[in-house]
């Protein structure tokens, strides 16, 4: 016999398991960059890491709120507000509640109401040299209840009414507050960083 050909002969043939095995990890392979690619996570996940079109991560968190208490949102109350405090924040501290992002959100526990609720805030601008006030768009429920311009970096109390249709049949209250003039930290930072409010203190009264 000839040399070659019994080089032939002795090649190990790929057995039906061999194809079985390679077919399996290349579906694996395929499934594996469809999956990132495509993935399969909550809106909340893709919104902020994927999509990016908010810099809120919005958690599954609520904190339980009686009306008619005013809550400290400074050092004193970071034990109180930690549930109701759900994203686009940092802190407590001595001088409030940082706002972090282009917008932020509360979320409180409500007991059942038979009518609206009046707001109280506390809050304050982040100013620089260049840029002395604020917008802030507010909206309870994702309805917009309230917009205000803050001035100056001295803490201001403003107040506004969340009609009775907004709250009606739900066990929690959902605020949100946007920040069309928030302020970079960098030319170069993210905007997950902007600032635009130090919150104080919050309060609802039933109407």
């Amino acid at each position: 016999m000839h040399w070659s050909e019994l080089t032939r002969s002795t090649k190990p043939a790929i057995q039906p398991a061999g194809y079985a095995l390679a077919s399996a990890l290349a579906a694996a392979e395929i499934a594996i960059l469809a999956l990132a690619l495509n993935p399969n996570v909550n809106d909340n996940y893709r919104a902020y890491y994927i999509d990016k079109t908010t810099t809120c991560l919005n958690r599954d968190a609520v904190g339980p709120y009686t009306p008619g208490r005013t809550v400290s949102f400074r050092a004193d109350g970071a034990r109180e507000t930690t549930g109701m405090r759900v994203c686009g924040w940092s802190g407590p501290v001595a001088d409030g509640t940082h706002s972090l992002g282009e917008s932020s959100r509360l979320r409180l526990g409500l007991p059942p109401l038979r009518d609206g609720l009046r707001a109280t805030l506390e809050l304050a601008a982040v100013v620089r040299p260049s840029q002395t006030s604020q917008t802030v768009v507010i909206s309870a429920n994702d309805v917009e209840v309230h917009r205000l311009t803050l001035s100056g970096a001295a803490p201001m109390t403003v107040s506004f009414v969340i009609p009775h249709a907004v709250l009606a049949g739900k066990a929690t209250l959902d605020m949100g507050f946007d920040y069309p003039d928030g302020i970079p930290q960098s030319a170069d930072a993210s905007n997950i960083y902007n600032r635009a409010i130090k919150l104080q203190s919050f309060r609802l009264d039933p109407l």
